[in-house]
């Protein structure tokens, strides 16, 4: 709205400077001053115009080609205003669906993350209990050997014994 306004104000300082400026080759006709007189101007159009100033054909002709200039400018204006809008609203778009797309791979990667974390605590239960087998076995298999160990030295001096008492 504001673009409209400044067209709109450009295009009356414009045509108010012609209209100020007297153009000796031009003289009004009557007909056309007959229907200005009809029509009769606005309050604010009396503030800004002298009275004894009559529009010429040029003028009306000049202030439609200024119009038409105007209204193609705002046409273009909305169109380019339009076009942009489809462009944010395209690129909010793409954005949402960037945004999914990552949450959805964030999601994903604290899934995956989640599950090796499963696995590898599995795994290390696992191992703790391998390694408590294993040092059980160990334990049992010292106390063999130790037991082992005791009858041969047992046995051993018990020989010794009989060959010195014979």
């Amino acid at each position: 709205m504001d673009q409209i306004e400044k067209i709109m104000r450009d295009l009356t300082k414009d045509f108010e400077a012609e209209r100020q400026a007297p153009d000796a080759k031009q003289t009004p006709t009557p007909s056309l001053a007959g229907i200005l007189r009809v029509i009769g101007p606005s309050d604010r159009q009396t503030a800004d115009f002298p009275s004894n100033h009559h529009a010429t054909p040029q003028d009306w002709s000049d202030l439609i080609d200024r119009v038409r200039n105007a209204a193609h400018r705002v046409r273009e204006a909305e169109t380019e205003a339009q076009e942009q809008e489809i462009r944010v609203r395209e690129l909010l778009d793409r954005v949402r669906e960037d945004m999914t797309a990552a949450h959805n791979r964030v999601r994903e990667a604290e899934s995956h993350a989640q599950d090796i974390q499963t696995r590898s605590d599995a795994l290390l239960k696992a191992a703790d209990a391998r390694i408590k087998e294993a040092e059980e076995r160990a334990r049992t298999a010292e106390a063999w050997l130790s037991k082992i160990s005791m009858t041969i030295t047992e046995e051993f001096a018990a020989q010794d014994e009989k060959r010195l008492t014979a």
